[in-house]
């Protein structure tokens, strides 16, 4: 063999190793993307699941582009991996949950292990962990049938609205990524957002549904208690803003209430652990924030300022309470004691059974408010 001819067969076999091309490829085309997963508990242990598939219509005459529409499709199952394979009976093309923004649980499957439920999404390498996920009241199959809501598709409909609750810390922005950590972790738990169908074509932000040891416990707070317990948390979002009754002795309703829109709010948790089973908890938070709503007089003093921080400070010392009260006996840790004092008094918390002792500790809220403004009216 020639030395032209050698070196002719190693340029070829050069060529052959550094260009290998696209041999992972998954063209668009072949895909039938898959945006929102609608989960429910079927008969025994059967799961059934729903899925909406973006569609096209085909071009029309004059050569515009044809209107997305969604199909739903059905797959049931003991598991989701077997759901699945039954959906992909049926889907024509290559399902792909890749762009997968919302995942939805009917609130009497989300009442199981829910980690036994996701399993499959943390093995997968081409699941969307950023979906975010959300309970439904009822069936979560009845809002995947809706298709759309208020003439928008479903998916970005669900997506806007989550978003823009948790802009106005009323839920936490829970996706498939972030909640896995917690679920392995005995000292803390998570809440996830509840929504609810109303009428014919409308969804609600009900607000934060309580998890426990990884399962539902059907307890949801509703919109005023989330925002108290995530101000709790150190979470507040972009807005948060509490309506207040001030004035309980006003003829006219109006004149009762006052909303405080809070700029900062800023908690801090001490405990006092005594023994495993003789544990105090103090959570102090501080509030700032403006009068953003005050029908019952448009002139405020200083002296007037002083009297509303302190009914502000009492209304939001009562809310706590009462929010730690349902948390407690919910046995949810959604606010992390469990990882404070493990972290602090590590020592002791090897001998707390901390699902046992959560729901009878003390735990108290001090609660002080700053009232830094009170609008552009005089």
């Amino acid at each position: 063999m020639s030395r032209r001819n050698l070196w002719n067969i190693v340029c070829v076999l050069l060529t052959l190793v550094l260009l290998t091309g696209c041999w992972d490829q998954r063209l668009l085309k072949d895909l039938k993307l898959v945006f929102t997963v609608a989960f429910d508990a079927g008969e025994g242990d059967e799961i059934i699941s729903h899925i909406a598939i973006r569609e096209s219509e085909k071009l029309s005459v004059g050569g515009q582009p044809g209107q997305a529409t969604v199909a739903v499709l059905e797959g049931k199952g003991i598991t989701l991996r077997d759901t699945r394979l039954s959906l992909n009976r049926r889907t024509p093309g290559e399902f792909s949950p890749s762009k997968m923004r919302v995942y939805l649980m009917g609130e009497e499957l989300a009442q199981r292990d829910i980690y036994s439920i996701l399993d499959i999404l943390y093995r997968d390498p081409k699941a969307p962990l950023g979906a975010k996920l959300a309970i439904v009241e009822g069936k979560a199959e009845d809002i995947i049938h809706m298709k759309t809501i208020k003439e928008t598709l479903l998916t970005e409909a669900i997506s806007d609205l989550l978003v823009t609750a948790e802009d106005n810390t009323i839920i936490l922005n829970e996706t498939v990524q972030t909640v896995c950590p917690t679920m392995f972790d005995p000292s803390a738990d998570f809440s996830l957002p509840v929504i609810k169908k109303i009428e014919t074509n409308d969804i609600d932000v009900v607000g934060m549904g309580l998890i426990s040891d990884r399962t539902y416990t059907g307890v949801t707070l509703d919109a005023k208690q989330s925002t108290t317990l995530l101000i709790l948390g150190n979470r507040k979002a972009k807005v948060a803003q509490v309506n207040m009754m001030v004035h309980p002795e006003e003829e006219n309703p109006q004149n009762r209430y006052m909303t405080l829109s809070i700029s900062k709010a800023k908690s801090k948790i001490n405990t006092t652990v005594n023994s495993p089973t003789d544990i105090q908890v103090a959570i102090d938070l501080k509030v700032t924030g403006t009068i953003a709503e005050y029908p019952k007089n448009h002139v405020v003093d200083k002296q007037k300022v002083k009297e509303l921080e302190e009914k502000a400070a009492q209304y939001l010392t009562n809310q706590s309470e009462e929010v730690i009260q349902i948390i407690q006996d919910a046995n949810s840790d959604v606010l992390k004691i469990g990882q404070h004092i493990k972290a602090h008094h590590n020592k002791t918390w090897k001998d707390i059974k901390w699902r046992e002792v959560y729901p009878t500790i003390e735990i108290v809220p001090n609660v002080t408010v700053e009232i830094t403004g009170t609008g552009i009216i005089n």
